[in-house]
């Protein structure tokens, strides 16, 4: 017969959103997003701009047709180069997720192995991934404890 096993659950997503590091790391998405997106917004101007200048040419007739073809291309090249640095923005605020959130969730994964040390728990769970719980103990607070919150 096997020993008993002591199984603890936690709510990360209450933990986590008391965690200092979690509002830091929104706070600092949030501005290195908006910087990302003025960029983007700039260049969407520019390929505007570039698209209504050729729109009046045409109509004044000043453009030939070698020279629409130029721009079409020209304007086709800007939408490739904005799709491209849209994709390059969507990684690099990945990229810079993942750098900002890693020692949060160290720190996090560290008091869980402190709590379950302390307390003798086998296992803990987030509670969100439990199908259904009538024993077991809530460590949130244990945990909440653990981090300093």
């Amino acid at each position: 017969m096997q020993g008993q096993y002591s199984i603890a659950y936690i709510d990360t997503d209450e933990v986590l959103k008391d965690m200092p590091e979690y509002r830091d790391t929104k706070v600092a998405l949030e501005i290195f997003q908006k910087q990302l997106l003025k960029q983007l917004d700039a260049e969407k101007k520019a390929i505007a701009k570039y698209y209504t200048g050729v729109i009046e040419q045409v109509k004044m007739g000043t453009l030939s047709t070698k020279q629409q073809q130029e721009a079409e291309v020209t304007l086709q090249k800007m939408q490739q180069a904005l799709e491209e640095q849209t994709n390059n923005a969507d990684r690099q605020l990945l990229a810079k997720e993942r750098a900002l959130s890693k020692p949060m969730y160290e720190k996090f994964e560290k008091g869980i192995a402190s709590i379950a040390k302390k307390n003798g728990y086998a296992y803990i769970l987030d509670k969100k991934a439990l199908m259904a719980y009538g024993g077991g103990t809530d460590a949130t607070e244990k945990l909440k404890k653990e981090l300093g919150l």
